[in-house]
């Protein structure tokens, strides 16, 4: 365990070593020059005085040398991530993607016949956990200990050979390995690296997407040493949309179709974006107590041009497996905006307006900064806007969304967790968030008109959310029986297909001014 400390902390030392080269350095040439021109006296001894002044000389030279030395073991033993893709190695053994694949290339001819695999994963997810609970610096400090695992375990392997290629993803060549010793190997790497961050006090656990391709072909044919890394590439793809637990994937020749098919619909997708093709519907929200729409919520369809108007269910689930879904948020947001300016020049009654925000966009899509600059280009007040998250079941997302509800509480814009109920840890969820709104999840109606549990269980939430101070909206209201019931429970607003579907603006605008549900309040109002 020291030995390792040791190696790990060696970058420092040896930038140590250069200071002082550099110090040793100064204090001779300094000493030289001052005897030079006299103003430190010689001894006397011509003899004596040539030998100093040549040991100066070779105290300069060898204080130059010495400097460069351990300059260059600094930058190459350096946890600090800084490389040339043309030449690097990021640690010891860690090669850049050219010369990794031509390591593989050469093996592979010289090792036909066995069964070579090659190794592919993305540390992005977890790189991103680890930022964003330890801040940048100590990131890189600790995926400097991730990345040294690699040298830890070739001694167990001693034929596997790694690289790091330009879209930061490791790469592991592994000879002679079957697949249960590929899962073995990965079981090893995740275990060491879980070790090593424990050992350092680092309480994250490694999460990454293995994918593993072999250098034949499902026809036994080889293949080239790039064709391996983008089927390994694909099967860690395959597995990053299939789980969030991580884990090995094999590559199977559909997910070739599969992953073809994905990135003609992500280019579509950032296409139709850069031409607005995307639109938003608006679904009213009713306030029992008021009497009248008190919000709505801005539900984003795709105006496709070949298969017309497309609902979130044919290209929300794949953009969430990406950062497309980063692209569509901000894209809503910004629409939101922009369509409450134009209601407002038109004189238009405005309502906030509530925009649903992916778990991916509030950790890692800077999504306060584009708040304030959507909000600031359309002068929007932000408490004409509501954040709609979903639940969380991590401890350590929740720590996380509490300092990102707070800076967006600072700005004055109201945050809803969305489909209450649905999540693993609700209760302690709701009381560690400061939620403005809670929308209690559909499912709940489902058997709410026979099953006595259901309407206590809705009751329940509503008397809990009250104590939290939280605003109750209900969702998928579809009859008056259920408003009536959930107005008796003490909801504070429905929405569902009851007052309204999701209407385009220009329909949305038109029911405001002209609806059953307010003119039968205010006709009440007026006998009364």
């Amino acid at each position: 365990m020291k030995q390792k400390k040791a190696r790990r902390h060696s970058g420092k030392k040896y930038l140590w070593y250069s200071i002082l080269c550099v110090m040793l350095l100064v204090l001779a040439g300094s000493t030289y020059v001052l005897m030079s021109f006299g103003l430190i006296p010689m001894t006397g001894n011509k003899t004596l005085d040539i030998i100093i002044g040549i040991l100066l000389v070779i105290i300069n030279i060898a204080s130059i040398v010495c400097g460069i030395i351990a300059f260059v073991y600094y930058k190459r033993n350096s946890n600090q991530i800084r490389f040339n893709y043309a030449t690097f190695e990021l640690v010891e053994g860690i090669n850049s993607e050219r010369a990794f694949l031509a390591y593989v290339a050469k093996d592979i001819k010289r090792n036909r016949g066995k069964a070579n695999a090659l190794v592919a994963f993305a540390a992005t997810r977890f790189k991103k956990i680890v930022f964003t609970r330890y801040g940048y610096e100590k990131g890189g400090e600790v995926l400097g200990l991730v990345y040294e695992t690699f040298n830890t375990l070739k001694t167990k392997y001693p034929h596997s050979y790694y690289g790091y290629d330009y879209n930061e993803n490791f790469l592991i060549y592994l000879r002679d390995t079957p697949y249960e010793q590929v899962q073995e190997y990965v079981n090893d790497l995740i275990e060491e690296i879980n070790k090593t961050l424990f050992e350092n006090r680092n309480e994250v656990k490694f999460v990454a997407d293995f994918g593993v391709s072999y250098c034949q072909n499902e026809n036994d044919e080889f293949i080239t040493a790039a064709s391996m890394l983008q089927r390994a590439l694909i099967a860690a793809d395959h597995g990053r949309a299939e789980s969030d637990l991580g884990g090995l994937t094999l590559y199977e020749p559909k997910m070739y179709e599969r992953n073809k098919r994905n990135v003609q619909l992500g280019l579509q997708i950032e296409r139709s974006l850069e031409l607005e093709q995307f639109e938003l519907h608006y679904q009213p929200k009713y306030d029992l107590k008021l009497g009248r729409f008190a919000g709505a919520e801005a539900l984003v369809r795709w105006r496709h041009p070949e298969l017309g108007l497309l609902s979130p269910a044919n290209f929300i689930l794949f953009a969430e497996q990406s950062d497309l879904i980063i692209k569509i948020d901000h894209y809503v947001l910004e629409k939101v905006c922009k369509q409450l300016d134009e209601w407002r020049g038109k004189g238009q009654r405005l309502l906030p307006i509530s925009v649903n925000i992916s778990k991916r966009t509030l950790f890692t899509g800077n999504i306060i900064n584009h708040l304030i600059k959507v909000t600031d280009k359309y002068n929007i007040n932000p408490m004409l806007l509501e954040i709609e998250i979903v639940e969380s079941p991590s401890l350590q997302d929740i720590l996380l969304l509490l300092s990102i509800v707070k800076k967006f509480k600072n700005l004055k814009v109201k945050i809803a967790i969305d489909d209450f109920g649905t999540g693993y840890s609700s209760l302690s969820y709701i009381k560690k968030i400061p939620f403005d709104v809670i929308k209690i999840d559909k499912a709940f109606l489902d058997d709410v008109d026979i099953d006595q549990k259901s309407r206590l269980m809705i009751k329940n939430i509503i008397d809990l959310a009250h104590i939290l101070d939280a605003y109750v909206v209900m969702e998928g209201v579809q009859d008056e029986r259920q408003v009536k019931m959930l107005e008796e429970m003490g909801a504070d607003s429905i929405q569902g297909f009851y007052y309204s579907r999701p209407l385009p603006p220009e329909e949305y605008q038109a029911f405001l001014e002209d609806n059953l549900f307010e003119a039968n309040k205010k006709k009440k109002r007026g006998r009364k």
